[in-house]
């Protein structure tokens, strides 16, 4: 009977309530006190309390929608849609005219698009097998030459060797040919079997037995893209480190002054290609605001106005040195048939 009895501590005669050792507490329940006017008007009508809080219940559920309605994510609402703006500095006034009344009639041109230069080399007997060159080929894709030449080098593998100078020998034929190194990009590497080579093994106990080597053949297809779209990518601050060393070095030959180094900046190094982004999207953003233009298509038309300036001056130095090197070959050729003769 102990251990089944209830332990009270004490009585509160006041409250009612039991003081026990659980959580909960008995709540005193107090009498709701209504006057005599309230008495009267339920004993008149009995319904009273259930429609007026039906009535609340609704007012409520009135207020939420409403809340609901003025909030900012709320896509229905039209103060929260997007206002448009429309500039109307520049109205135009179109005139409808005839077919005869048109002296310069309105002529869609498609313009096909430019045919991909491309040059291609094999190298053949290559020691290593596809599961070894096929890893290190596919990054190179779509790479410029000169990075491409840079990441095998720093690869240490031997299949990548074999890469490197495939790579070597196709720019040799691209410059004998008259291509330009510096825009050389490629444009596809493949990879396939070759012919497997018998050879000998030797085991333990002066035993032989035959055993074949497999070879494989790499196919270098280098692309020569544009003058405009190589520097497309430079603008962007996609210049390759090579091609940032290169330009220092001739900066340096050149002793160049400070005004030269400073147009250059966006290409030597990385806090100038970090700020030439920053400051594309910040004139695209300022066009934006003055034309009303899609911020995308300001982009591009920067980044072709950026390139088209520099492709010029490309060529235009191009020209310039392919004329001097000419004079000199020539020079050089007058001055051995004098002393022949």
């Amino acid at each position: 009977m102990k251990q089944i009895a209830f332990r009270l501590n004490h009585i509160c005669h006041a409250n009612f309530g039991l003081r026990t050792r659980a959580g909960s507490i008995i709540k005193t329940i107090v009498p709701e006190k209504k006057t005599r006017e309230q008495i009267r008007l339920e004993i008149e009508d009995p319904f009273q309390a259930e429609r007026l809080r039906q009535i609340q219940l609704e007012e409520d559920a009135k207020n939420f929608q409403q809340y609901i309605y003025n909030l900012k994510q709320n896509d229905t609402n039209p103060k929260n849609f997007i206002k448009v703006k429309v500039n109307n500095l520049d109205v135009s006034k179109i005139e409808t005219n005839t077919e005869t009344q048109n002296t310069i009639p309105f002529i869609v041109k498609k313009i096909p698009k430019q045919e991909k230069i491309l040059i291609s080399g094999i190298r053949r007997k290559v020691p290593a097998s596809l599961r070894r060159l096929i890893p290190i080929c596919r990054p190179l894709i779509n790479m410029h030459l000169y990075q491409a030449q840079e990441a095998i080098g720093d690869s240490g593998r031997k299949a990548a060797q074999f890469l490197a100078k495939t790579l070597v020998m196709v720019r040799s034929h691209a410059v004998q040919r008259g291509y330009d190194p510096e825009r050389l990009y490629i444009h596809s590497i493949q990879v396939g079997r070759y012919k497997k080579f018998k050879k000998a093994r030797f085991h333990a106990k002066a035993r032989i037995n035959p055993a074949f080597r497999e070879t494989s053949q790499i196919k270098v297809i280098l692309e020569e893209r544009p003058t405009k779209e190589m520097f497309k990518d430079f603008v962007q601050g996609k210049t390759p480190s090579v091609i940032s060393y290169l330009m220092k070095d001739q900066l340096v030959r050149e002793k160049a002054d400070y005004a030269k180094i400073r147009r250059f900046q966006l290409f030597l190094t990385a806090k100038g290609r970090q700020q030439q982004k920053l400051m594309l999207k910040r004139r695209a953003q300022k066009e934006m605001k003055e034309k009303g233009l899609s911020f995308k298509y300001l982009h591009r038309q920067i980044i072709e106005q950026e390139a088209q300036q520099f492709a010029e001056n490309y060529d235009t130095g191009k020209s310039g040195l392919h004329r001097f090197n000419l004079e000199a070959r020539q020079t050089l050729f007058k001055k051995n048939e004098e002393i022949n003769n």
